[in-house]
């Protein structure tokens, strides 16, 4: 059987192109240093699959790399600029299609639709953390282009909550067009969306500054039955286009019925046209790959290049779980950086992991459930699933008290470890996890090959790493108990290190031949 060693690049990128699965494309990149050299050089078009798993690759590798230094924080803020920008043009270019034009039509009615055709810019953004980690703030910005004054309608909205309730809800509209610039503030400590279910002088309060702006969107829409309604405005503020149906009476319609008549694609492809014309995703998008470099690395060519197809390509959804995972790894990244580990392990480490799901967010109050899952792919297609679960009471320190981890193994065997939340044992079982430990050693000593030194993994840097992957790095010490963090992961000599049995050799050096 030919060696991969053996073949040209050429025939390498051939073989490569047909690999259609993340999970053939990870194994091959693992086992195989020869395919990592190609993968790395190639720039051609490959299978959407192997396409994502390629940004991924990249992307990881990136991210080891700007952590093993101090210059980490700036160049990640790049990397999550651009996975940011690019997630949000390439939704922009889907944001008003015909299809849409008629939901909104159907769920809200005609004046609803009416005002979506006009849209230039919607966006949103959460930020966590402040003033409290149990705080949060929504951010919802609407731009609207009024045809009749030719001038754009922008309307931004915040919420804010603290879950625990040490600070009120606070709301705020603020509306902008041309010279109007008018705010409202403090109207409610409901949150928006009990709006149906404010009182009477909440509405009022917030609606009442707003009287200039109802009067300039009254004007260009012309007359409806009813006029705008209070309820119609805020609806429009906080939850336009999709969100929440309207009830009956705020349903509001044109009072020509004409103009009530479902949308055609000839009335709404004019608008259509207007908004990509505005919008010149393809120019942005090309001016943000193209200034997207550094020439320490050629890395951030290569991360361009592959986003560059993914944006044309339209990957909306990936790109969006690009960016999340992005900082995900990013973490996990800056605090594998505090052990003693090299970069060629961290990097090996984060290529085998994959992130999952996660409800848990710092800003998460400990009195209720939350869960993660995460998965680690290793030679000759083993894979090791990782869940976990935290409970806490919201009000002793520490606040999670109770962890539960299912880790399945690659036959299918499942250990259950967990803190059995008393004061006085509160450390998971990590011994349990030496079948893991002896597959994360294993990718160790492959990808460590040949370097003279190769650190000894044990069950406690298993345990450590899974909570890292499981975006529960936060309450290690609660866990895990407290850990000189030269224990976890101690240097030793290359014929100290953990060897495995022949059979284990003998499988990786299959799994580098195939």
């Amino acid at each position: 059987m030919a060696s991969f060693s053996t073949l040209n690049e050429d025939c390498l990128c051939r073989i490569i192109s047909f690999l259609d699965d993340p999970d053939s494309f990870h194994s091959v990149a693992l086992s195989c240093k020869r395919v990592q050299q190609v993968i790395n050089n190639t720039r051609s078009i490959l299978h959407p699959k192997l396409l994502r798993a390629k940004a991924e690759y990249y992307i990881k590798c990136y991210l080891v790399e700007i952590t093993d230094d101090k210059r980490d924080y700036n160049e990640f803020r790049n990397l999550e600029n651009l996975l940011s920008n690019a997630a949000r043009l390439t939704a922009a270019k889907e944001l008003l299609t015909y299809a849409k034009v008629v939901k909104v039509w159907e769920r809200n009615g005609p004046v609803a639709a009416k005002l979506f055709t006009w849209i230039r810019n919607l966006e949103s953004r959460t930020e966590e953390g402040e003033p409290r980690a149990t705080c949060f703030k929504e951010y919802q910005s609407v731009t609207l282009h009024l045809s009749g004054c030719d001038k754009d309608l922008k309307i931004d909205t915040t919420y804010f909550h603290d879950h625990i309730g040490n600070y009120d809800n606070e709301l705020s509209i603020h509306v902008t067009c041309g010279d109007l610039d008018v705010k409202s503030e403090d109207f409610t400590r409901y949150c928006p969306d009990d709006y149906e279910y404010w009182e009477e002088n909440e509405v009022q309060a917030a609606v009442k500054p707003m009287k200039p702006v109802v009067e300039l969107l009254q004007k260009e829409l012309g007359e409806t039955v009813p006029p705008i309604t209070n309820n119609f405005f805020i609806w429009l503020c906080y939850f336009f286009p999709h969100q929440y149906t309207l009830t009956v009476e705020h349903k509001l319609r044109f009072k020509d019925l004409s103009r009530n008549e479902k949308p055609t694609s000839g009335h709404v492809q004019s608008a259509i046209d207007l908004f990509h014309q505005n919008l010149q995703a393809e120019t942005k998008l090309k001016n943000l790959v193209s200034e997207w470099n550094n020439p320490d690395s050629n890395l951030p060519s290569l991360i361009a290049e592959t986003m560059a197809v993914l944006i044309q390509r339209s990957e909306t959804k990936f790109l969006e779980k690009l960016q999340r995972d992005a900082n995900g790894f990013y973490e996990i990244a800056s605090d594998l950086k505090q052990k003693p580990l090299p970069k060629p392990l961290v990097q090996d480490l984060l290529l085998r992991t994959e992130l999952e799901f996660s409800d848990y967010s710092p800003g998460t109050v400990a009195d209720k459930f939350v869960e993660s899952r995460a998965s680690f792919r290793f030679s000759g297609g083993k894979v090791v699933k990782a869940w976990g679960g935290m409970r806490g009471d919201g009000a002793s320190y520490p606040t999670w008290d109770e962890l539960e981890l299912k880790v399945t193994l690659p036959d299918g065997k499942e250990l259950k470890l967990n803190s059995d939340g008393t004061y006085r044992r509160k450390t998971i079982q990590v011994e349990m996890l030496s079948p893991v430990t002896e597959l994360f050693q294993k990718g160790a000593n492959k990808c460590m090959e040949g370097e003279g030194r190769i650190p000894k993994l044990d069950d406690r840097f298993t345990a450590y790493y899974l909570l890292h992957a499981l975006n529960f790095g936060g309450e290690e010490e609660t866990f895990l108990g407290k850990d000189d963090k030269n224990v976890s992961c101690s240097q030793s000599s290359e014929e100290g290190s953990y060897e495995g049995s022949e059979e284990e050799q003998s499988e990786e050096e299959h799994s580098d031949e195939q």
